[in-house]
């Protein structure tokens, strides 16, 4: 008795046209036919073949009793389209025509498990993409208030402010954004703290000059 739930179980999801097929022609023997071959072609790869049973592991269908059922996906979601024919075999009778109802549901139901697939790796990406602008644009955003913040208090130049949080990054061991995020919630920033006893450095943002001298008074 062909158990067409068992066939249909045994499909694999991926968005790789190949997996999914693969498990097809494995589940459909001896589920649904006697042998299941496929043909894929996708993109500009080679031709991919395979064929369940394998050669020599069981009778050979005999020649036109067997079910082809062509399939085809355009290009979609970044991922190239794909397009073959996978031929169900019976070795000791002739296929109905509800055999051929049933290999076209069971093409048609490999083929949605890519698509479905394709689409939620797609929207996934298009996710993490989202997470990640929505953080760059916060982040973009504090480091220019502590920016506004150390130019004002300090009479610096932005181009000053930032080498000296970059500095303050580097030294500490932390992001930029946590240092920004200090200076922000502060609404200053003692770098270096060493270096504060020095009344040339104190409240002021110093940076060397690329002859060596020191900018500040």
């Amino acid at each position: 008795m062909r158990d067409i739930d068992e066939a249909m179980r045994g499909l694999v999801v991926s968005a790789e046209p190949a997996v999914v097929l693969s498990s097809l022609a494995r589940s459909c023997h001896p589920a649904f036919s006697d042998s299941c071959t496929v043909e894929l072609s996708e993109g500009v790869d080679d031709l991919f073949r395979v064929t369940f049973p394998m050669a020599g592991a069981g009778p050979p269908a005999a020649a036109g009793k067997a079910v082809s059922t062509s399939f085809r996906a355009a290009a979609a979601f970044g991922y190239p389209s794909f397009a073959g024919l996978v031929v169900h075999s019976w070795a000791e009778r002739d296929p109905t025509e509800d055999d051929a109802i049933i290999a076209r549901l069971l093409v048609d139901r490999a083929v949605a498990l890519v698509h479905a697939e394709r689409l939620a790796q797609s929207a996934a990406r298009a996710d993490e993409r989202a997470a990640k602008l929505a953080l760059d644009l916060i982040t973009s955003r504090v480091e220019g208030e502590a920016i506004g913040i150390l130019t004002a208090k300090h009479q610096a130049a932005r181009e000053e402010a930032l080498r000296v949080l970059r500095r303050a990054s580097r030294t500490s061991h932390r992001e930029l954004y946590e240092v920004a995020t200090e200076v922000v919630r502060t609404g200053d920033l003692e770098w270096p703290p060493r270096r504060a006893a020095d009344p040339a450095r104190r409240g002021n943002l110093h940076i060397a000059a690329a002859d060596g001298s020191g900018s500040g008074g």
